[in-house]
Formats: structure tokens, sequence, C-alpha cells
């Protein structure tokens, strides 16, 4: 029988304790030095913060002339990056003219002229003129403009009219007059454009015709612009154009307001002749673009 053996804890018994210190230390030694701290940067200017209130410009801190356009308008969008919307400035009118010649692109990529007087407190009525030169209204473009209308002038071109009409109504509803109170005032060729032009366009509320041809086509014109305000006006010696707005008054079921003269000229003439005819047109549209 082999006697049992207490183990010797006098001798050996701290070996493996000393074996791991002295590990240990060997490792510390090995160990690279931790990393020196880096101090971040500093901002030197101001941080954003939001603002308190949302304060957006007003139309009416806007300089005069500036035509406000929606994001939404199909005409701007379909222009190049950085094109300009119609109609384009040209230049300033005569001193003292609230008008201002502008550029227009027809359809066929011809540029046209005109006067454009702006109403920029509000968004108005806006009125088309039509006779074969622009020049020929006199003071009647102002006059309407005065009285809060924002108007175009524009001339004819017979090759082309009713596809420049289109364009015409375009260029007042793209953000300088109200779309949906647009009268168009025509005198002599510019009159049978307007009636044409206006019965194959809603956007046309009101038409006045000075002197107009006769023609069975504006007959039929009118039967197509009806119920709509009509004003028709023509001196009983032009006998032509005095036919043609007799004619009309019969085709028409809107209302209607004729106004015959004698010895009163044709087309714009009768503007000239008749000076109370400028302030009668002017309280129809009034009336009928309300």
């Amino acid at each position: 029988m082999i006697p049992f053996q207490m183990p010797d804890r006098r001798r050996g018994a701290r070996l493996p304790t000393l074996t791991l210190l002295a590990a240990a230390l060997l490792l510390a030694a090995c160990a690279p030095a931790a990393p020196t701290p880096t101090p971040t940067a500093a901002l030197s200017g101001p941080t954003l913060e939001a603002s308190p209130t949302f304060a957006p410009d007003s139309p009416a801190d806007a300089p005069a002339d500036l035509i406000y356009e929606g994001q939404n308008n199909p005409t701007a969008a379909a222009l190049a990056p950085g094109a300009a919307m119609p109609p384009l400035v040209v230049s300033r009118s005569a001193s003292g003219s609230a008008g201002q010649t502008v550029e227009i692109t027809a359809e066929d990529g011809s540029l046209l002229f005109g006067d454009l007087y702006v109403n920029t407190t509000v968004l108005a009525p806006g009125v088309l003129l039509l006779a074969e030169e622009r020049s020929a209204w006199g003071d009647f473009p102002a006059l309407l403009h005065a009285n809060g209308l924002t108007v175009l002038v524009m001339s004819v071109r017979p090759a082309a009219a009713l596809a420049d009409f289109r364009v015409m109504l375009q260029t007042l509803i793209n953000g300088v007059a109200d779309p949906a109170r647009i009268g168009v005032v025509g005198a002599g060729q510019g009159a049978d454009v307007a009636l044409l032009g206006c019965a194959a366009d809603l956007l046309c509320d009101a038409a006045a015709l000075l002197s107009p041809s006769n023609t069975p086509s504006l007959v039929e014109a009118v039967r197509r612009f009806n119920p709509r305000p009509l004003f028709l006006t023509a001196s009983q010696e032009d006998t032509e154009a005095f036919s043609a707005v007799q004619a009309a008054q019969a085709a028409a079921t809107g209302e209607v307001l004729f106004q015959p003269f004698e010895r009163a000229g044709s087309g714009t003439a009768l503007l000239q002749n008749r000076p109370d005819l400028g302030n009668l047109i002017l309280a129809w549209l009034q009336l009928a673009l309300v």
C-alpha cells in the first residue's frame, strides 16, 4: 500500500503565478503606445438656424414692369432653359406713356411687334386690339389702361391672321391678364379676325367689332360665338359694314349692343370722328368682363 502524500506547498507553489506575471510584463513592454488625441476643428463662422417665420415676397414689392408667371404654365414648360416668357419687352413707348413695345413669336417663327399696357396692381381683365396698323388706335389703348384694363395692341397679318390670333390670346393669359376675363376689339379687317378668332376660341369672353366686312362667313361665326356679349358699330354711309353689323345683330343670341353712326368714317377712324365711342366701348367692356 502506497501512503498518501500531501503536496509540498513550501517550494514551487508560487511558480505559476510568477510565470504569468512575467509574461504580462513582457507583453506590456512590447505593446505600442496609445495615440495622442488630436483636437477637433472649431467653427469660425455662424451656424445655420431656422427662420422664426416664413415671409415670402409680395408682388407689390416687385418692379412695376415685372410680369409674374406660374410654374405650371404650358408655355413656360415648353421653353428652353434660361429662355424668357413672351411677350419680350423690346423698348419703352414715348415719354409719359404706360405702354411698352413687345415682341411675340408667331407659329411660323415670324416676330410680331405690338404695344403692351400692363396693369400691375391686380390681375386685370385683358383686351386685345386688332387693326391693319396698331398705331391707328390713337389714345384709345391708354384710355382702356387708365381705367384698369391690360391692353395688347397688334397689327393684322392677312396671310396668318387666325394663327397669329391664337398666339396673341395666349400672350395675354401668360401671366399678363386674367385668363377668365379676355375681350377683343377689332376694327376693319381686324374686326373680321376678331370675330372669326373668338368664334373658335373660348378664351375670348366678349368681342367688339368696328366696321366689319359683309361676308357670309362672319354671320356663321356669330352663331359659333353665341351666346357671348357682342358690341357692333358702323357708320351708315359705309354700306357694306353697316349691312354686316345688322346681319350680325340678327344672328346673335347673347347680349348685343349695336351703335350706328352717320358720317363717322370706318374702322379706327370712328374713334377719332366720334370721341364718345371710346368711352362707350370702355363702359361696355367693364360690364362684359366683370
